[in-house]
């Protein structure tokens, strides 16, 4: 099996341990984009992206571009039951090693792995979500 088609495979495991259909898999990146903020109109309808991430789990299949694969990075940091898993054995661990399967860089790869690193552990707000903190409203003043 090449490189491409072992990274596509792996794609595809992981989305089917899941239990997710292409679709369902479209509309959850769909909705980490809304989440973390990156522009709808900018965003495939669920059909374009369901084509594409089938695309990504054929047999001669094209790496997700950089966008797609950093709403792949938060789908897959995430155990389904919530936990934030980014280590060895990981499915994100899985995501990296088939996104180098289909070839992307490792400089990508680190980057991809810093900024969900960075997520993870942001003060701020939490995974996945582009929070703003809100404030109290001033004590009363005695």
């Amino acid at each position: 099996m090449h490189d491409k088609a072992i990274g596509a495979a792996a794609l595809k495991a992981l989305r089917r341990r899941r239990g997710l259909s292409l679709a369902e898999t479209a509309r959850a990146l769909i909705a980490i984009a809304e989440e973390i903020g990156q522009p709808r109109t900018s965003l495939r309808t669920v059909a374009g992206l369901q084509r594409s991430v089938a695309r990504w789990e054929s047999a001669h299949p094209p790496r997700p571009d950089e966008r797609h694969q950093l709403l792949l990075a938060h789908l897959y940091a995430r155990t389904p039951t919530g936990q934030i898993a980014l280590g060895p054995g990981s499915d994100f661990a899985e995501l990296i090693d088939a996104l180098a399967h289909l070839g992307e860089s490792a400089r990508q790869l680190a980057e991809l792995r810093s900024v969900l690193v960075r997520a993870a552990t942001d003060q701020g707000g939490g995974m996945l979500t582009r929070c703003r903190r809100q404030r109290s409203p001033p004590s009363p003043r005695r």
